[in-house]
Order: C-alpha cells, then sequence, then structure tokens
C-alpha cells in the first residue's frame, strides 16, 4: 500500500512539473519580443511616408547612429493620434543595421535632444518600453519644405539596414538639401510643366515626385556628414546601387522612393 501511495505522489509531482515547465516555456514565448520581417516589393506601401523635419538632419548634430534610428522609429510612429508605440530594440537594430547596444546608445541621444520620449511599462512578469517621437512642431509641414516624406517602403524592404552609417547619413543630408527644379524634371520625365496643372493637381504632383535635384559638391557632403572626403565616393556608389540616387554631371539625382520600384 505505500508503494502505490508512493508511486501516486511520483506521479502527481511529475504532472507538477510538466506543468510548471510548460508555464514557464509559455512565459518565455510570451515575453519574447517578436521578430519583424522585411517586405517583398509586391507587399510594400509606396505611398507611405513620414515627414522627418530637416532641421533634425541638419541642425541637431546627431551621430550617423542616431540619424539611422531615427528613420526607423518615425516609420513605427502615428503622429496624427500621438500615441506611444512598441518596438524591440533587437527589431529597431534590425530595421536600422546597426548593433543593439549601437541601438541602445542611439536612443539614449535622441532622448537627450528631445527628439523621443521612452517609458518602461510592466504587465505582470512582462517589461517592455514604448515610444513616443518628438518632432518640432513648426517643422512638420512638408508643404512648406520644411521636412522630408521620408517613405517607409526604404526601411520596410531592407534598403535601409542594408546601407552603411555613412551612406545612410548622406542619403538624409542630400534629400534636406535636394530641390524641384520643375523644367528639368520635366524635360527628363517627359510630363507636363507647372504652367499646365490645375490647382489641385499640382500638390499632389509635387508629394508624389520621383526625385529631387542636389548641388552640392563631395566637400560639402563631407562637412556635412561630418566623413572623410576619401570615403564619400563609396557611399555614393552604395547608394547607387540601391537607385537611391543618381549622379549626372555636377549634381545628383535623389529618389525620394527607390528608383528600382519604379516601372519604366
Amino acid at each position: 500500500m505505500k508503494r502505490t501511495s508512493g508511486k501516486i505522489r511520483d506521479i502527481q509531482r511529475q504532472k507538477e512539473e510538466k506543468k510548471q515547465l510548460q508555464k514557464e516555456m509559455f512565459r518565455q514565448v510570451y515575453n519574447r519580443p517578436k521578430e519583424k520581417d522585411f517586405s517583398d516589393i509586391d507587399q510594400l506601401n509606396m505611398d507611405s511616408f513620414r515627414a522627418i523635419p530637416k532641421s533634425v538632419i541638419l541642425d541637431y548634430g546627431l551621430s550617423k547612429a542616431a540619424l539611422a534610428v531615427y528613420p526607423v522609429l518615425c516609420c513605427e510612429a502615428d503622429f496624427e493620434k500621438n500615441e506611444a508605440f512598441q518596438i524591440s530594440q533587437k527589431n529597431i537594430a534590425r530595421f536600422s543595421g546597426v548593433s543593439e547596444n549601437t541601438v541602445r546608445n542611439a536612443l539614449k541621444e535622441l532622448e537627450n535632444a528631445g527628439l523621443l520620449i521612452k517609458e518602461k511599462v510592466t504587465e505582470g512578469s512582462r517589461h517592455f518600453y514604448v515610444y513616443k517621437v518628438r518632432r518640432p512642431e513648426s517643422e512638420t509641414n512638408e508643404q512648406c519644405g520644411e521636412a522630408i516624406n521620408f517613405y517607409t517602403c526604404i526601411i520596410e524592404n531592407g534598403i535601409w539596414a542594408s546601407l552603411p552609417l555613412g551612406a545612410k547619413a548622406i542619403y538624409l543630408f542630400l534629400r534636406a538639401e535636394a530641390k524641384q527644379d520643375l523644367d528639368i524634371y520635366s524635360k527628363i520625365e517627359a510630363i507636363m510643366t507647372e504652367e499646365f496643372y490645375e490647382p489641385m493637381e499640382y500638390p499632389e504632383y509635387i508629394r508624389n515626385r520621383k526625385w529631387d535635384i542636389c548641388e552640392a559638391s563631395l566637400t560639402q557632403i563631407s562637412k556635412a556628414v561630418r566623413v572623410e572626403r576619401s570615403k564619400i565616393g563609396a557611399y555614393l556608389e552604395a547608394l547607387e546601387r540601391f537607385r537611391l540616387i543618381e549622379r549626372v554631371d555636377r549634381w545628383i539625382k535623389v529618389y525620394l522612393r527607390p528608383g528600382r520600384f519604379f516601372k519604366h
């Protein structure tokens, strides 16, 4: 009888241990950050963008790592609702193309610059961070030329992660400095000039144009992004591989969305 009772206790103990093990496995799976995957071209929303203030690119003196991380955070944010969002540092690192340690330093830098609010949230045994991206309110209107329309497809397709840090910084600088030359654009793209647009159609054209022109010299680019002039060429080549820019004579065509996404 005693032997039978001992067996029953052993069975009950094994069941309890199995249950506890299942709970621990569930907890680990539940608390594990969900990894986000890059999207295929046919799954991309080519019209989705976030307005990034030019002052953040040109005037804040951010490191290249912070400039790599900031657009990723902007693409996760919903600026209309102004609600906090959750994204793991692992996913930020994945889409920024940097290490998790670099992400942590970049987040701290953005916080210190007043461009990010980070809050730790606890739900039972689960701990995670939520974020709010801050932008200068007077510099978010792309119609006034105070911001660039950064298209989310650049990040979602993995292009942003594939670029070297120097190339990312240069692309943002070129976007911020580039201008729209309607006469040249109309001739190259074989479309109507401004005088033929109806008042309601012209703003839509401005928003959906393919590229702008930047006339910054290599020396100006080097000084602005704090990269040795001898290394600028390699970074520009990286941007050209993804058709984010195209060098034409003394100026650079800067694509708002990767040129390879366009059908010719």
